[in-house]
């Protein structure tokens, strides 16, 4: 094969106007390439979100049926994280400088 013969079959009106297609959707369209790489980052960003926040509500759902099922674990949390205390109680709370 010679080259004017590639030439020729390069030179095809069909094989440039695919070309030319091609090149348009790909670097120049609304969703070019791209484009297609920062929506598929952002999609990955966001199922690790969804896969954390999954994580989490497993946690606190356990930690609600341990509260349900355990008083004295209720009675610990509500004295250590909501500083609630009994009728006959003083507390003294201790701050660090």
């Amino acid at each position: 094969m010679s080259f004017k013969s590639i030439l020729k079959k390069i030179a095809n009106k069909y094989i440039i106007a695919t070309l030319i297609f091609a090149a348009i959707i790909i670097f120049f369209d609304q969703y070019n390439i791209f484009e297609q790489g920062k929506s598929y980052r952002k999609l990955r960003k966001v199922k690790k979100q969804v896969e954390y926040y999954d994580r989490e509500i497993e946690k606190q759902e356990e930690t609600l049926r341990d509260l349900k099922s355990d008083s004295a674990l209720l009675e610990k949390v509500a004295r250590e994280q909501h500083m609630m205390k009994r009728d006959n109680e003083v507390i003294y709370i201790l701050e660090k400088k």
